[in-house]
C-alpha cells in the first residue's frame, strides 16, 4: 500500500513502514509491553498469536487490500502500531483499529504523528476517521478529546469470544 510512503513526506524525524509477518517478533513484543490496554477486553496478557494475528485481520466485509497495518518509527524504534482500514465501513472513510503509542511516546509527539496521518488521509480523499475506545481507558478517551474527536455511540465490540464495551469516536476532515 502506498499509503506509508505518502504518509512518510509528512513526518520530519520519524518514518512509517508497513509491519508485516517478518515483523511478528517486534509486534508481539511491542504489544506484550502493553498489557494495560489488552486488559481492557480481556482477561490474560497478549499472545503472540493474538498480536500476530492484528498484522491480517480485518473486519467483515472488509478486503485485504483496504488493511494498512503501520508502524511509526524512529531512530530504528517501533514508536506507534497503527492499525487502519481504508474505505469502511463506507467510501471515504477511515476505521482506525489500533493506535498503539510506546510508552516512551509523549502526548504531544503521539498527537503531532496522529496529525500527519490526518493531513495524509485528507490528501488522499479520506473525510472522517472513526476509531473505538474502550470503557475505563481514561487515558485514550482524553487523547482522542483533546484531538477534537467527538463520541458517536456507545455499543459492545465483538472479537471472537471476546466482548468489550467501547465509544465511537469520529474525526470529521
Amino acid at each position: 500500500m502506498k499509503l506509508a510512503e505518502v504518509w512518510n513526506q509528512r513526518l520530519n524525524g520519524a518514518s512509517v513502514r508497513p509491519l508485516t509477518h517478518d515483523d511478528d517478533t517486534l509486534i508481539y513484543q511491542f504489544q506484550a509491553s502493553h498489557p494495560e490496554y489488552f486488559a481492557h477486553f480481556q482477561e490474560h496478557p497478549v499472545t503472540r498469536q493474538e498480536a500476530i494475528q492484528d498484522v491480517t485481520d480485518i473486519p467483515l466485509n472488509a478486503q485485504p487490500e483496504q488493511k494498512a497495518y503501520l508502524g511509526i518509527f524512529q531512530d530504528g524504534e517501533l514508536q506507534v502500531l497503527v492499525d487502519l482500514i481504508i474505505d469502511y465501513p463506507l467510501p471515504s472513510l477511515v476505521w482506525l483499529g489500533m493506535w498503539l503509542p510506546a510508552k516512551t511516546v509523549s502526548a504531544e509527539q503521539s498527537a503531532a504523528f496522529y496529525a500527519s496521518l490526518v493531513a495524509t488521509l485528507k490528501a488522499a480523499g479520506a473525510v472522517q476517521l472513526q476509531l473505538s475506545v474502550f470503557m475505563g481507558d481514561r487515558q485514550m478517551k482524553q487523547f482522542w478529546e483533546d484531538r477534537g474527536l467527538a463520541a458517536m455511540q456507545t455499543t459492545a465490540l465483538v472479537k471472537g469470544d471476546r466482548v468489550a464495551n467501547v465509544t465511537i469516536y469520529q474525526d470529521k476532515f
